[in-house]
């Protein structure tokens, strides 16, 4: 059995538009937006401070600085460290970032380690799934606002 649909998938998640992300002119990307495009491949460490986007096959790892993109085309057989990464397509290996989203056409063989992690309906994951507690306990120790007058309003008692 099949199951059809007439909506066409669009390149937004959450609100955010991916096509601005990998366009040079946007304001974060001042380092610009590299791509490799399919029927390409390479073997080895890519580096980058800039959007990266991966359309092709990557035998070796990346360390992205921002946002990494493994689109439909894109293949990384290595692991893979960015802020925020978004897949597409197939990874296989270890991902590492504040959040990893597997889109609905995205097949991840990987261990992944990020404080957000999505799975669109599709998506396939296969691995372990560990939590980056370093963001979730910086983000519980900062006191709120609430707390902090509390705080000042003790110390001022105190003296």
């Amino acid at each position: 059995m099949a199951i059809f649909s007439s909506n066409k998938s669009k390149d937004k998640r959450e609100g955010v538009d991916l096509s601005s992300q990998f366009s040079a002119n946007n304001e974060e990307n001042v380092h610009g937006v590299s791509t490799i495009s399919m029927e390409t491949t390479i073997t080895g460490t890519i580096e980058s401070n800039s959007v990266f986007k991966m359309e092709g096959v990557l035998n070796g790892d990346i360390n992205g600085n921002k946002l990494v993109h493994v689109g439909k085309t894109g293949k990384v057989n290595g692991n893979i460290t960015a802020e925020t990464v978004v897949i597409d397509g197939e990874v296989s290996g270890e991902v590492a970032a504040d959040k990893v989203e597997i889109g609905n056409t995205g097949k991840v063989y990987a261990t992944i380690t990020s404080a957000v992690f999505v799975i669109q309906e599709g998506g396939l994951f296969e691995g372990t799934k560990k939590i980056k507690v370093a963001l979730i306990k910086e983000k519980e120790t900062k006191p709120k606002a609430f707390d902090k007058e509390k705080l000042e309003k003790k110390e001022n008692k105190e003296l």
